[in-house]
């Protein structure tokens, strides 16, 4: 019984576990258990940081099953860890699937690494079942999705372009990893002969697992949009210095941040906004605050909601009494849609396995946001337990992973076949 919706209510289905077990001969969790022995900490949480010791040694790993599976194998400047399977019809464009293997800190198991894993084990059953792809088939294991200092999506906007060295700071910061702007742009890859773009991810909120289901079905990435917010007052003696005669930027920023929070729920359910960090000067106990600082970040699919929300938060600013507001754009990536015959291809899939699945969009930014920018993409969700993320509780069970797995893998069969 297969169920279809976008964002109404489910209705009961029936999904036969036997079944996804008895036609799963892949191994994905095993792979991603292999992935989850770098980085692990004594809490049970996991680091893997952009270019760190504990990345390099999963990067590593995962090359060496690439190279078990045959693939050619190479890693760009921006430590994108890439294979290539060869197809066996020469000039078919190739069908490239991936995701990241670096963590937050004291993060999860799943996130980003659950879709290298699904990756590499559907390769392995093709290999185990005598499947020879049409198509090449491509992985890549992306670097530096998470946030970092050379900006989320680190390693799939150097592989497509949408990187620039020459921002602020920017310089610096490759400096810092060893790393130059002309080895990113080295590293930028001509898409011409590639066919599409697939990725698997853990869902990272609640919707799935609330409505019971093991996999959602994608429609679209959510756009990013931060700002550096600065409330302009005046230090002062906090003893001294009466109620009505202060400036306190500390008071006028918590003024502007309860509204932009009320703002945001006022105009879309799927519309969310984070005030995330916060800097207070001169930051003593005894003086008015005469600057605070901060980020206002605000994510939904569709810009014009992001841009209502900013600009409405903007004129409030203008109304509150006793300081002054300065606005600075500090990263953009608008949102991006699935392909649309990507979206059918993974619902022919699911209903051939039997899998009911909920269709959705994505609130949190992954690697195919940047892929979108060249190339069609399409995208699976599996439930996250709780909704939690970006945690060391972060936790997906093993079926729903298996019930991934068999969605990429079916996918690639009906994707192989075309030309």
């Amino acid at each position: 019984m297969i169920f279809y919706t976008e964002f109404f209510n489910p209705v009961p289905v029936c999904y036969d576990e036997t079944e996804s077990k008895r036609r799963d001969t892949m191994d994905t969790m095993g792979y991603l258990r292999k992935i989850g022995q770098f980085g692990k900490n004594p809490d049970g949480s996991y680091t893997r940081r952009i270019f760190s010791p504990e990345w390099e040694r999963a990067a590593d790993l995962v090359r060496s099953e690439m190279k078990a599976l045959s693939m050619k194998t190479d890693r760009d400047a921006a430590g994108n860890e890439h294979g290539v399977l060869l197809g066996s019809v020469p000039g078919l464009p190739a069908i490239i699937l991936g995701s990241h293997l670096d963590t937050v800190p004291s993060g999860g198991l799943y996130d980003g690494a659950m879709g290298v894993a699904a990756a590499l084990a559907a390769l392995s059953r093709a290999q185990k079942e005598g499947v020879i792809f049409r198509h090449p088939m491509e992985i890549y294991a992306f670097n530096g999705e998470e946030f970092n200092p050379l900006g989320a999506l680190f390693g799939s906007r150097v592989l497509t372009g949408w990187f620039d060295s020459e921002a602020p700071h920017m310089k610096d910061a490759l400096h810092s990893f060893g790393k130059t702007g002309e080895e990113m742009a080295a590293a930028r890859r001509d898409f011409a002969g590639v066919k599409c773009y697939l990725e698997a991810h853990i869902e990272q909120g609640p919707e799935l697992a609330a409505r019971k289901l093991p996999v959602g079905i994608v429609t679209g990435i959510a756009g990013v949009f931060r700002y550096r917010v600065i409330c302009h007052g005046m230090a002062n003696h906090s003893g001294t210095t009466l109620m009505k005669r202060r400036h306190d930027a500390m008071v006028g920023m918590a003024k502007l941040i309860v509204y932009g929070d009320l703002r945001c729920r006022e105009l879309d359910d799927h519309l969310v906004f984070t005030a995330g960090t916060i800097k207070c000067l001169p930051n003593s106990a005894n003086v008015v605050p005469n600057r605070v600082e901060a980020t206002f970040e605000m994510r939904h699919l569709d810009r014009t909601l992001t841009d209502a929300l900013i600009a409405d938060i903007k004129t409030y600013a203008e109304t509150i009494p006793d300081v002054t507001f300065s606005f600075e754009t500090r990263e953009e990536k608008p949102g991006t849609y699935c392909d649309k015959g990507l979206q059918e291809v993974f619902q022919n899939a699911a209903d051939r396995l039997h899998l009911p699945y909920f269709v959705m969009p994505s609130g949190a930014s992954h690697d195919a946001h940047a892929l979108a920018r060249r190339v069609p993409v399409g995208m699976i969700f599996v439930p996250s337990r709780d909704g939690i993320s970006h945690n060391g509780k972060e936790w997906t069970d093993a079926k729903d992973v298996r019930a991934a797995g068999n969605l990429l893998y079916e996918a690639l069969r009906i994707l192989d076949k075309e030309d």
